[in-house]
């Protein structure tokens, strides 16, 4: 998180074969139950916009409202639902879950979300039988049922990573470097490629004076991290003035490589055909114009921040978040990118805003109809990632290693060479086993760029002395 304060062509067939290889199957995509063709208790409407299909259920205000789905699952077990739901009104309108008859959760809180034309998903993981299974909500309350536009289905467990996982780090690799306009004190926010035989990475940078800025940085092999000169965007197209949390990957429809970033309250990008040519990088283009509404409505005394972008085969999928609980999702087509993003949906919350803060980042499995969501989290004994998993990129997300004891990433599960040099495992990147917009990662080999500190130092944030270390997990499951 950061607060305010030559690329050689790929011949054409092997690209098509490479995307051919790469690209989600239509299996992998959740199953989808529009609330217009369940059996809703009130009226089917369309007066609010960013509803899916031809409206959403909204249930008179009254204890017992409800409405049925009726979900198909291939084998017993247990699923993952998201439901899609809004709420403009200033008080939650809890509901229970009802399984084939037997509640499975009560009380479901569907919480405000500030407006009717905002949406949120609840993700809930119930027990199910194989064959139809009715899905029952039902109102706790006079205000009756929340506005339900879908309910999502994906199968829960079945992970292709180990329920657990274990990781060793190095020490500090990459450090501040500083030249006679950057008095550098903090690099952080790592996004890396590896490609034509380089890693490649972009990092933000933050001077004395508490400015951010971008910075990028290669070489060949780790070893030669610590050495590798900082090449300051801010001299650049890219420009000075804030700009944060860099994203770098290959958008092979158009052949060319986009860098996205924070600058201030929105999110920019910018492109270059040779992504070992820093001075290359175009100038900053924003994604929309001005703040969502959704996000102005929900993120409180947070800041909209930490953007992440990834495709599937139709469309590409912003991931961001705000510090105040929620992880937000939107989407627009693969032909319209970078253009057209949607209203942000809340695809996560938490009412404990440092339990799902920031830092969000999506990767594809390879060889596996599988998604991996990772969010940091603030503990008292320091950040940690927490995980997720689903088969569609979109979610909804089924909890893989997402508790303080078993955490994705932190200190606690974690190896280091003597006396551990940070108890933060902090905003970072996996390291990718392509560079393109599926940000696809082999699963048995993972590995972390990551941020961490010395423990003992005590500043204020923005002048916190972030270096950078990697991770390598010790348990892999191949």
């Amino acid at each position: 998180m950061s607060r305010l304060a030559r690329f050689t062509a790929v011949p054409l067939l092997a690209l098509v074969a490479t995307l051919a290889l790469i690209a989600p199957s239509a299996s992998a995509q959740a199953s989808r139950y529009e609330a217009e063709d369940a059996a809703c208790e009130g009226t089917v409407d369309s007066n609010y916009a960013g509803f899916s299909g031809r409206g959403f259920c909204n249930t008179p205000n009254r204890v017992g409202a409800r409405i049925e789905f009726t979900v198909h699952a291939e084998t017993a077990g247990t699923l993952t639902l998201g439901v899609k739901y809004a709420n403009g009104s200033t008080a939650a309108r809890p509901a229970d879950l009802s399984v084939n008859g037997t509640l499975a959760r009560s009380a479901v809180a569907f919480a405000p979300v500030g407006a009717w034309s905002s949406w949120a998903v609840e993700n809930l993981t119930v027990p199910v039988r194989a064959g139809a299974n009715t899905v029952r909500l039902a109102a706790t309350s006079a205000g009756g049922l929340a506005n339900l536009d879908y309910l999502d289905t994906v199968r829960a467990g079945g992970s292709a990573l180990p329920a657990s996982l274990q990781w060793s780090s190095t020490g500090p690799l990459v450090f501040p470097k500083s030249d006679a306009a950057h008095n550098i004190v903090s690099v952080k926010d790592p996004s890396v490629v590896y490609h034509n035989g380089r890693y490649h990475v972009f990092v933000s940078v933050v001077s004395a004076n508490q400015g951010y800025s971008l910075a990028y940085l290669s070489f060949t092999d780790w070893s030669q991290a610590g050495a590798a000169p900082l090449r300051f965007l801010d001299t650049t197209a890219v420009g000075a003035g804030y700009k944060a949390a860099p994203q770098v990957f290959y958008f092979a429809p158009q052949q060319q490589w986009y860098l996205t970033y924070q600058i201030g309250d929105n999110v920019a990008y910018s492109t270059t055909a040779n992504i070992a040519d820093p001075a290359s990088w175009s100038a900053p283009k924003p994604f929309y114009a001005r703040t969502p509404q959704t996000v102005l409505d929900n993120m409180g005394d947070g800041q909209w921040l930490d953007f992440w972008t990834i495709c599937d085969s139709a469309a590409c999928h912003m991931y961001s978040s705000d510090d105040n609980g929620n992880l937000y999702r939107a989407q627009t087509s693969l032909a319209r990118f970078p253009n057209g993003f949607s209203e942000p949906v809340i695809a996560m919350h938490d009412p404990n805003h440092h339990w799902l803060f920031e830092g969000a980042n999506v990767y594809r499995l390879a060889g596996e109809n599988e998604y991996l969501l990772m969010v940091e989290a603030i503990t008292a004994g320091g950040r940690i990632f927490r995980s997720w998993t689903s088969s569609s990129v979109s979610g909804p997300w089924t909890p893989l290693a997402d508790t303080k004891e078993n955490p994705f990433a932190a200190w606690n599960n974690t190896a280091f060479n003597g006396t551990a040099w940070t108890k933060d495992i902090s905003h970072g990147e996996l390291i990718r086993s392509g560079f393109d917009q599926t940000l696809t990662v082999g699963p048995c080999d993972l590995r972390f760029l990551y941020q961490g500190k010395d423990p003992d130092v005590s500043a204020p944030y923005n002048l916190l002395p972030w270096r950078l270390g990697l991770l390598t997990q010790t348990n892999s499951p191949c």
